[in-house]
């Protein structure tokens, strides 16, 4: 069938000139060719829309540059391009002479949403094809304006084996002090900071030298992944302080990140008492909508009593002063703070006759401000004692 197409095309080349038809069919084609011969035909048919000109075929605030790209005439032929080329790369085929040179023509075109195709698809030919994959993004980025986040997966792909190459794009970042690609640098480095590609302290002064908030977000974006506080818990717990310790908007903006992981139970990542208090006060300082954020924090706290119920204690009553001061949608689902309650008390009459009956006084108050806070299940769970 892809030779048929490929004989139609070249047989009525006045018809389908141009044509988005005649695009997408050479995209489908792409797909299914595995011999120089014919993938010569369709790079030479391809070559015929590099004059193209087109305006954006779709419009929207949420639309990003490789949507736009994708429902473009030029879109489609950059798609079969790349596609040819990732297959054949990937089973040895000899590649057409003219593939190399119609892709560079590509990667060059003024519209970013082409090039935002470009970037869509190398991460992958790096790893086969380095030399033209670099000469290709770096083509592609000549204008990065709205090309960050495609490049990124670039960046992203190279930075632990290859970072002299992603290096002068984070400089660049920096240089040109545009926020669109903040998040990228500090993801990327924040990353590369992890393995010792940047030092530490230096990308902390950074970060507040930039006093940048989309730099914040990307840092904090890594910094509190559970696998890399697993990994790097130390430098991880660092950052996030420094990032809640910043200015208020950056903090609010590194708390919100710092939420998802109170998502994680099985086990919980244990997170220090002081942390935590600044991860409440920054969210009491954030102006954003504050009901949905602790998703998931009474099962994280139920979950930490169990391995270490004094930390679990002392984020208790952190915890509920923040509720108590800021009245938040409050519910206990799934009976987690009944359950806590239960660990806590159990604990502290372990511990009453070492400690006087410290601990004891403390999980009371803490029983009288749920009580206080109308949590019906403490009432319930109350009243069930009593009867027993």
């Amino acid at each position: 069938m892809a030779n048929q197409i490929l004989d139609e095309l070249e047989r009525h080349p006045d018809h389908w000139q141009l044509n988005r038809a005649a695009a997408k069919a050479l995209q489908a084609c792409a797909h299914v060719i595995q011999d120089t011969q014919n993938a010569a035909r369709l790079v030479f048919l391809a070559i015929g829309f590099g004059n193209l000109h087109e305006e954006n075929t779709i419009h929207g605030d949420s639309v990003d540059l490789q949507n736009i790209g994708i429902n473009m005439i030029n879109g489609n032929i950059t798609e079969a391009l790349m596609i040819l080329f990732n297959n054949f790369q990937d089973r040895g085929i000899v590649l057409p002479e003219l593939l190399p040179p119609t892709i560079r023509r590509f990667a060059s075109n003024e519209h970013p949403a082409i090039r935002a195709l470009i970037l869509r698809r190398l991460p992958y030919l790096q790893s086969q094809n380095p030399k033209l994959a670099w000469e290709l993004f770096h083509s592609a980025m000549q204008d990065p304006v709205g090309l960050w986040q495609s490049a990124e997966p670039c960046l992203y792909s190279a930075y632990h084996d290859h970072f002299e190459k992603v290096a002068p794009s984070l400089e660049r970042i920096c240089r040109d002090g545009n926020k669109e690609g903040m998040e990228t640098w500090g993801r990327i480095s924040a990353l590369s900071a992890l393995i010792g590609h940047i030092d530490f302290a230096n990308l902390l002064g950074e970060l507040n030298t930039l006093d940048i908030t989309e730099a914040w977000q990307g840092v904090a974006s890594v910094w509190t992944h559970p696998d890399n506080i697993k990994q790097h818990r130390e430098q991880c717990l660092a950052g996030i302080e420094a990032g809640l310790k910043a200015d208020s908007t950056h903090a609010a903006a590194v708390a919100r990140y710092l939420g998802s992981i109170f998502r994680e139970n099985t086990p919980p990542i244990s997170i220090p008492v002081e942390l935590t208090q600044l991860f409440f006060s920054a969210f009491e300082h954030d102006s954003e909508d504050n009901h949905h954020r602790l998703f998931g924090f009474n099962e994280w706290l139920n979950a930490t009593s169990q391995r270490d119920p004094e930390r679990a204690l002392a984020t208790t009553e952190i915890y509920l002063a923040y509720v108590h001061r800021t009245k938040p949608y409050f519910y206990d689902h799934d009976n987690q703070l009944v359950q806590l309650m239960t660990r806590l008390f159990a604990e502290a009459e372990e511990r009453e006759e070492s400690d006087q009956g410290a601990m004891l006084e403390r999980v009371v108050s803490i029983q009288d401000l749920l009580l206080s806070l109308g949590v019906n299940s403490i009432n319930d769970w109350l009243k069930a004692a009593e009867r027993q």
